[in-house]
């Protein structure tokens, strides 16, 4: 059985993406390549000692899912907490055993998988311990179901957890718009859209770059909220048309912030929290953290 694989991100995974996400992890993908795990940032990967596989007579699936034998597998994905804080650890535990006798699966490799919405993307491949079981650890931003998925071996059938889900937890932090009337929804993705700003640091700025190794300054945020799944528009002035209009009191982390005026916007930057912004400033200069500089800007946010 093939491990389920589809997710594009960020980050993730993420679009991630996903644990979109995406950050840093010690596994690798099922071809031997690193893996963006978009929330994944630590693997903790327990080997064993290799258990010797019991022969069985060839039968067909129907005859062995009436009659199994000890081939099949069981896997099992355990979060240590179903519910976080954003930013916090989060701990799977994954188990595969015999699924008759449970008998660890020992030192065989088994692929932590993140969910989002249809599509599956695999984040980390472990190895199993003499318990036959292997643990990674993730900082979450946003709320994430993952699965674990064991594709088998000559002697052992494959098999697929149960999904575990760990809440994020986070106010929304809603404002007014003019006149009070309006609730202006809160930002689900803004605290990924800074963590995939900050990847870019030291990028050069190139005026009408897109990035990957160059930006400027609406190229550099039509780029992370792609990672992201969301497609922004090319020039900072069509960004300002294509955003919700949200008061400077009530901007969130990953709101775009806009220099200039409604119908001449020329500079833009995404809010990073504490009064700064990650931007690609300008010619001769890098993608960094800065101040925002003045206090007549508008604020976007992208749904």
């Amino acid at each position: 059985m093939a491990t389920v694989v589809a997710l594009a991100t960020s980050s993730l995974a993420v679009s991630t993406a996903g644990f979109a996400a995406t950050t840093a992890t010690t596994g690798a993908g099922s071809d031997g390549s690193p893996v963006d795990a978009g929330s994944v940032t630590q693997a903790s990967m327990l080997a064993g000692a290799v258990t010797p596989a019991s022969a069985h007579k060839p039968a067909s699936l129907a005859e062995a899912l009436v009659n199994p034998t000890p081939d099949f597998t069981s896997t099992t994905i355990e979060a240590a907490k179903s519910t976080i804080a954003p930013n916090a650890e989060a701990r799977f535990t994954i188990i595969v055993r015999d699924a008759l006798s449970g008998t660890p699966v020992v030192d065989e490799d088994v692929n932590v998988v993140v969910v989002t919405g249809t599509r599956w993307s695999t984040s980390a491949t472990l190895r199993t311990d003499d318990n036959g079981a292997a643990q990674i650890s993730a900082r979450l931003l946003s709320t994430t179901t993952v699965t674990a998925v064991f594709d088998g071996t000559a002697a052992l059938r494959p098999s697929v957890a149960n999904a575990t889900t760990v809440t994020v937890t986070s106010s929304t932090g809603a404002g007014s718009a003019s006149g009070g009337v309006s609730v202006i929804p809160g930002s689900t993705i803004g605290a990924r859209a800074v963590y995939l700003a900050s990847l870019q640091k030291g990028k050069p700025y190139i005026w009408g770059a897109t990035g990957p190794y160059a930006f400027d300054c609406s190229g550099f945020s039509q780029y992370v909220y792609k990672q992201l799944g969301r497609y922004l528009p090319r020039t900072a002035q069509q960004q300002f048309a294509a955003t919700l209009r949200v008061p400077q009191s009530a901007k969130q982390p990953g709101d775009l912030i806009f220099f200039g005026t409604p119908n001449n916007i020329y500079h833009m930057g995404i809010y990073a929290g504490n009064g700064y912004m990650w931007a690609a400033p300008q010619s001769g200069d890098v993608v960094k953290l800065e101040p925002i500089y003045t206090s007549r800007y508008y604020v976007g946010r992208v749904l």
